[in-house]
């Protein structure tokens, strides 16, 4: 052998520069997963994410500065959330921070540099002068702990201006876009491991599909639905860890981007891959009857119940309580909709076979127009006579039917419910408060005779 360098035969040698980095990025992953580090890697892309939509929701910032001059609006609020939000994207990055290879740090850093140049369309001659540390996050961390010291000293002032804050989320931007890991994790729709179905029944539905368009789209639904579910897991659980309540508001406003994901994949992707001989007009309608169910329970969320948490009276409510029944909310309605789905391939499908304690709307139907003929009776008893079932018998009723069963009514009557208590509650002690009731009673009376006519 006359060239040493033929017994290294160079298999990459058509490999691009990205490519290469992918497959850098890829190596990662795998150390995440040995690691067992995946769920914390699933938290950090989700509370990038939840950044994202916390800083440039024009849904939240609508809800937030409802009626309030450009001028005039005070990001305090928002700073501290932001603050606590770096503190959890600092832990997790300590806990991913994985060392480089040794022998791999100059070879990745001329990738990486590569990489920057490309995307942003301009050189950093200086990239690899400055600094070539050791773990990917080294730099984001020293950062992030530095800016978020000086967020903690600036919302020590009680009035934060809209440029004082929105120039920190520029240099937050700054910074991420210089981390290819965390480019490459935002980038990246899909994270094979971290987005992995374990649910036998779902991955049986999935792989009896034969068709290869369809197969794809109805996964790609699941991973959606479940991911939708480990948000609801997040958010659960930062209410119950944390006193301050504001750092699942992030979290809520994420869930709302995956749900928008969830209604915009099925429009464009897959509604069309079920228009096939196999499935009837009949089928069809019932898919987007489950869809539509879907998008009328997050009307409850996010056309009301998220907007009531801003504008309720909290010595009046719980409002860690209203972020819980978000979450009971979204998790009903999704784990509605992946039951109507798998029926689409598996009539017989059961959700209660993968969810505990799952109970179906059509389940829950007769023991609901029980509870609303109880209700019904109450307040017949309190008429008849006032001292016998008195007002505060009636709140005790409504609340308990609040707690237990409300959510099962559909948003249309949910929402007239709500409305009507909210009339009950301002007229407590009032001469309002028998005609208020009165109002209520016939929207019961209403309610019963639709439940009649539909069962006939």
């Amino acid at each position: 052998m006359e060239n040493v360098g033929d017994f290294f035969i160079d298999k990459e040698s058509d490999l691009t520069i990205e490519d290469k980095w992918d497959k850098l990025f890829e190596s990662w992953l795998e150390k995440v997963d040995k690691e067992k580090q995946m769920l914390n890697l699933f938290e950090l892309k989700l509370w990038l994410e939840s950044t994202e939509e916390y800083i440039s929701s024009s849904y939240f910032e609508t809800i937030v500065f409802k009626f309030q001059q450009l001028g005039n609006r005070n990001y305090y609020t928002y700073l501290i959330t932001f603050s606590k939000i770096l503190g959890k994207i600092l832990d997790l990055l300590k806990d991913l921070d994985f060392k480089k290879d040794k022998h791999l740090i100059n070879f990745e850093e001329f990738i990486v540099e590569k990489t920057l140049e490309k995307s942003s369309k301009k050189r950093f001659p200086s990239l690899r002068d400055v600094t070539e540390p050791e773990s990917w996050f080294f730099s984001l961390r020293t950062f992030l702990t530095n800016i978020r010291i000086i967020s903690n000293e600036l919302s020590k002032s009680d009035m934060i201006t809209q440029r004082t804050f929105f120039s920190f989320t520029k240099l937050y931007h700054k910074e991420l876009l210089l981390n290819p890991i965390i480019i490459s994790l935002l980038n990246g729709k899909f994270v094979p491991k971290m987005d992995k179905i374990y649910q036998k029944d779902i991955s049986d539905i999935i792989s009896g599909i034969k068709d290869k368009k369809l197969k794809k789209n109805t996964g790609i639904l699941y991973i959606l639905a479940f991911r939708t579910l480990k948000i609801n897991n997040f958010i659960e659980l930062n209410l119950k860890k944390n006193r301050e309540i504001s750092i699942a508001i992030p979290l809520i406003l994420a869930l709302k981007k995956n749900v928008d994901s969830i209604h915009d994949f099925y429009k464009r992707h897959l509604k069309n891959s079920f228009v096939t001989p196999k499935w009837t007009t009949k089928d069809l309608k019932n898919l987007d009857r489950a869809f539509m169910a879907m998008s009328q329970e997050y009307k409850k969320v996010y056309e009301t119940e998220f907007k009531n948490y801003f504008e309720k009276d909290p010595e009046k409510i719980s409002k860690r309580n209203m972020l819980r029944n978000i979450v009971n909310i979204s998790d009903n309605a999704i784990q509605e909709l992946i039951e109507n789905v798998s029926r689409m391939f598996k009539p017989q499908f059961e959700c209660s076979a993968i969810f505990e304690n799952y109970v179906s709307r059509n389940q829950k139907a007769a023991g609901l127009k029980k509870k609303l003929v109880n209700l019904h009776t109450k307040i017949n008893d309190h008429f008849d006579d006032p001292a016998k079932l008195t007002q505060s018998d009636i709140f005790f009723e409504l609340n308990h039917f609040i707690e237990t069963d409300l959510n099962f009514l559909l948003y249309k009557d949910w929402n007239e419910f709500l409305k009507h208590y909210d009339n009950l509650q301002k007229s407590d002690f009032s001469s309002n408060f028998r005609l208020n009731l009165k109002d209520f009673h016939l929207f019961l009376t209403k309610i019963l005779e639709e439940i009649v006519d539909k069962k006939g």
